[in-house]
């Protein structure tokens, strides 16, 4: 089984109740139960390209998933500080970089005023992206040259410092398919699960539900870890 690399630390986890975000959320879960610290936090946000047609039903579909992550993992959610594109945004190259540098500004704001020292970006750039070691070193790069800007805003009522990870950016489908099953990820409980009247919704359904996933309500939950209702 491979293990990402997952901070210790109670962090910011920035969700669009993916199965990425599903995992980072599970993993932080599991990380409080075992140093019985406080729980981390979910933010919601999209930072992927998106169809202006689609946006507002997707959002609508990742705020109740949000609650059901949140419920599930005991986790406080902050749907006020959502992190999504302007509805007047235009589904480019620039606009989408432009767009992802302010979501991650905006996070480590609000990481470092609530205490928290670290951000999960949960972005990964699959093997089908046709520049995929360039997308992976420029989402590395904005990650790692946003903490250090925000971080010179730390003050003494604030945390020391900032640091935005990417856990997850260069994984492959298969391994993430191998820790849907090793971890009995919930999958059902994505958003894309409660909205298959939405194309991009079936779309991510088809490609995560290879097999039969893990329900919900099978979750064993763990110390610290509500089980959802």
């Amino acid at each position: 089984m491979i293990v990402p690399r997952f901070t210790q630390e109670r962090c910011l986890i920035l969700t669009d109740t993916d199965v990425e975000s599903l995992l980072a959320t599970a993993m932080a879960a599991e990380q409080q139960s075992i140093s019985s610290t406080d729980p981390s936090q979910l933010v919601p946000a999209w930072w992927e390209p998106y169809e202006n047609t689609e946006l507002d039903l997707v959002i609508s579909a990742i705020e109740p998933a949000l609650k059901r992550h949140a419920d599930m993992y005991a986790m406080p959610a902050h749907p006020s500080h959502a992190y999504y594109p302007p509805e007047d945004g235009q589904d480019s190259a620039e606009s989408l970089a432009e767009h992802q540098t302010r979501i991650l500004t905006e996070a480590a704001y609000l990481a470092i005023h609530s205490g928290l020292r670290r951000v999960v970006w949960p972005i990964r750039i699959p093997s089908s992206h046709p520049d995929r070691i360039t997308a992976i070193g420029n989402a590395i790069d904005r990650a790692m040259l946003i903490s250090r800007l925000v971080s010179l805003d730390a003050t003494q009522n604030s945390a020391p410092e900032v640091q935005i990870e990417t856990p997850f950016i260069d994984l492959s489908d298969a391994q993430m398919h191998e820790l849907i099953r090793d971890m009995a990820l919930p999958i059902d409980s994505c958003w894309w699960a409660q909205a298959q009247t939405i194309p991009l919704a079936q779309i991510r359904a088809e490609h995560w539900i290879g097999g039969e996933p893990r329900g919900a309500i099978q979750l064993e939950p763990k110390p610290g870890v509500q089980s959802p209702t």
